[in-house]
């Protein structure tokens, strides 16, 4: 438990440390670079994002009515196995002597 402290409290110093430094200046048109670099580069499209997204939402919506189906239909399905009940026998159909 000391040991753990010991470290807690030499990282915390360290980190204090670490802003009282003065942070060296960005060169001119730094930012500009960087921005203009941004608007170069070719990004995904919405489209695409929306194409593989929509397949894997349509995915998922698939699965959750399947699912939610199958509950319904196990809610309204008794899986008991019954003797079937016959209302007129073949013996009431037979004249006997």
């Amino acid at each position: 438990m000391n040991d753990f402290n010991q470290r807690w409290q030499t990282l915390a110093r360290q980190a204090d440390g670490l802003f009282d430094e003065e942070l060296p200046e960005l060169p001119f048109g730094f930012a500009a670079r960087i921005m203009a670099r941004r608007r170069d580069s070719a990004s995904e499209s919405w489209e695409d994002l929306v194409s593989v997204l929509g397949m894997r939402a349509i995915l998922a919506t698939a699965v959750v009515c399947i699912a939610t189906a199958g509950l319904a239909f196990s809610d309204w399905y008794e899986f008991r196995i019954e003797r079937p009940v016959v209302e007129r026998t073949f013996t009431s159909d037979l004249s006997w002597p």
